[in-house]
């Protein structure tokens, strides 16, 4: 079993969703094909960006995207360039769902983004419709940083703001983050 698992020692993960998706999904007029049709042109938009910023795509669950990086070095060694990575296609991200608009409102899309640093464990988990996946406290927190995070905004923590020291950050304190308590959290300052 142990053949099957990697473990990385230094990735950044990102959590992404789409501010209101819940809302428009129960709108009268949103129907299923609507919902389908703007997922993919979100996602289309995001997907494309992929190879610039050198980022992986782990997965898409409803409006939940996520994204990794550092992932790539299997030698053992860690990019030290990962958080940067996922920074900049994180700000993309922000700047592609401008240009979309939410079906039942016109409204540009706006996200709620989160990011963690740290380690993790990646493997093909299934034999029917084998999947690739993150294990570990790197990863829920870095869901927790998107679930705490403000709409249209990019939402860290600490590990990650210090490895972007020349990011515009705002302190946002201590955050109290579900199953971790009180996190010293920092939310980007820049446009």
């Amino acid at each position: 079993m142990a053949s099957l698992a990697t473990w990385h020692e230094g990735v950044t993960i990102l959590f992404a969703d789409i501010v209101g998706f819940t809302a428009m999904c129960h709108h009268p007029t949103t129907t299923p094909l609507t919902v389908m049709a703007f997922l993919n042109q979100l996602y289309s938009r995001f997907d494309a960006m992929i190879d610039i910023y050198k980022v992986y795509k782990v997965e898409t669950i409803g409006d939940c995207y996520m994204v990794a990086g550092g992932l790539s070095v299997i030698s053992g060694g860690e990019d030290p360039l990962h958080a940067v990575r996922v920074m900049e296609f994180a700000k993309a991200m922000m700047r592609a769902a401008r240009d979309v608009r939410m079906p039942h409102t016109g409204e540009p899309v706006q996200m709620r983004i989160g990011l963690h640093s740290g380690p993790v464990t990646s493997g093909v988990v299934g034999d029917r419709m084998p999947r690739f996946c993150l294990f570990g406290d790197t990863v829920n927190t870095a869901s927790r940083m998107e679930s705490t995070c403000r709409p249209g905004s990019i939402h860290v923590s600490a590990p990650t703001q210090a490895r972007l020291p020349n990011e515009p950050w705002r302190d946002r304190g201590m955050t109290e983050v579900k199953g971790k308590g009180q996190l010293q959290t920092y939310e980007w300052a820049g446009d």
